[in-house]
């Protein structure tokens, strides 16, 4: 995974998408709740972002478990270590690094790790694969939450057609650099990786907008801490922004609307 060259990867980026990453810890905790991991239990959090899930973790699993979160953001990785509390929880540990690369992890010595909304970011899927089978003891379980290729995005549906219409390039576009798989070709690689008992299901866990505001603000901020639209004269983001506007009240319901990709939540274990 390489986000070295993304807006994102700078401070500013990385206190944007701690502020903005709802939908991703939401599907991370139900994958956690399906791994069932539990006290006392050694965790691997592969992609661990800004450690909101490992706080999460950290609960589970009490101060008999152990943890280690691992990111390629140096700057998230430094959130992740404040938001558990620095140094002072002996049994985490947050390591700059890339899934592809887990020799900072001893071999057979994690009972679960996962890829929470992180395994569409690597590129080399095989490699990371096999390290993870590495590092997880026989028995050891692996989780994952990824977007599906095969799944249309409805959040583009709406807006891609105006984004055309004015010409917008989306120049830190994060889906440019997302390596999607379909089930069949996650099923094939866990196979590959010699994984077994291997459970691939597709979900809608949307995320949800009050009002066209909300969705709005996502819009602006989801491809860089400057916004998408910050390039483009007074008037022409407001017209941008109304059009928009009036798109998302043609999906309103009484309750409220859901946009996204249905995410495939994937279960493997490693044989005994």
């Amino acid at each position: 995974m390489n986000m070295s060259d993304l807006a994102w990867d700078s401070p500013r980026g990385a206190e944007t998408y701690d502020r903005k990453s709802d939908h991703q810890f939401l599907t991370g905790t139900t994958l956690i709740e399906m791994m069932e991991i539990k006290k006392g239990d050694s965790v691997l959090d592969v992609g661990c972002g800004t450690g909101r899930q490992a706080v999460n973790v950290l609960r589970r699993i009490g101060p008999e478990g152990n943890f280690i979160g691992i990111d390629p953001s140096p700057y998230c990785v430094d959130l992740a270590r404040k938001k558990v509390g620095g140094n002072s929880v002996i049994n985490s540990r947050f390591l700059v690094g890339h899934a592809a690369d887990l020799s900072a992890v001893c071999d057979n010595s994690i009972d679960h790790a996962y890829f929470a909304s992180s395994f569409h970011w690597v590129d080399d899927k095989k490699t990371a694969l096999d390290e993870v089978h590495r590092v997880l003891r026989p028995g050891g379980k692996l989780g994952m939450t990824t977007l599906d290729r095969d799944s249309q995005n409805t959040m583009r549906t709406l807006v891609d057609p105006i984004y055309a219409k004015h010409h917008i390039e989306r120049k830190h576009e994060w889906y440019r650099r997302m390596k999607r798989v379909t089930a069949s070709e996650l099923h094939n690689l866990l196979s590959t990786a010699c994984f077994a008992s291997i459970s691939i299901e597709s979900r809608s866990i949307l995320r949800r907008y009050d009002s066209p505001e909300e969705f709005l603000e996502h819009l602006e901020q989801r491809d860089g801490p400057d916004g998408l639209f910050h390039d483009k004269p007074d008037e022409i983001r407001e017209k941008i922004r109304q059009e928009i506007t009036e798109e998302f009240r043609k999906t309103q319901t009484p309750t409220p609307v859901g946009f996204g990709n249905p995410t495939l939540f994937a279960i493997a274990t490693k044989p005994e």
